[in-house]
């Protein structure tokens, strides 16, 4: 089993995290070298607390749901007609919400990956990829897309710290 990943979601706390990684040292895996242990960063208390889960509870990887992180942090229902219309992965609450996850994750070498929906838009892409993150889940019709989306965003973050390396 070395490609087994365990990944907990609507994680609120590192306590959450440390009795789940307990029992399954009990039923006789062991995090890290067994299994790669990570959490789904759904929920606000997740990514505001996203260094006390690293420090005190240790994870290998988070995977943003922003759907739900999304809903969360907005106080709207997705499923709400009414007001389905605020759902926006853009938010700046959103977007400073998840590049705070990511750059806390770099300084403890936690891989961050996104799954949902915001992945499939080649503009989120662009923007995730700015922020550092990993990887990114996406539709299969938006794989090509976004796929250029993110090559042309990494070229450009290269020749730019090229330059400044150029200037100095």
């Amino acid at each position: 089993l070395n490609n087994l990943l365990i990944m907990f979601p609507f994680v609120i706390s590192w306590e959450e995290v440390y009795r789940a990684k307990k029992i399954m040292e009990e039923e006789g895996l062991i995090p890290h070298k067994d299994v790669k242990v990570g959490i789904m960063v759904e929920t606000p208390a997740a990514a505001m607390t996203i260094e006390d889960i690293i420090k005190k509870a240790g994870i290998d990887f988070i995977s943003f749901g922003t759907n739900d992180l999304t809903q969360l942090t907005l106080g709207v229902d997705r499923n709400n007609e009414m007001v389905q219309k605020l759902m926006d992965e853009s938010h700046p609450a959103v977007v400073k919400l998840i590049s705070r996850v990511i750059k806390i994750c770099k300084k403890y070498g936690v891989y961050t990956s996104l799954c949902g929906q915001a992945g499939s838009r080649p503009d989120y892409a662009e923007l995730l990829v700015k922020l550092g993150i990993d990887s990114i889940s996406v539709n299969v019709d938006a794989i090509e897309l976004v796929r250029e989306t993110v090559l042309r965003t990494e070229k450009k973050i290269l020749l730019d710290k090229i330059r400044k390396l150029d200037e100095q």
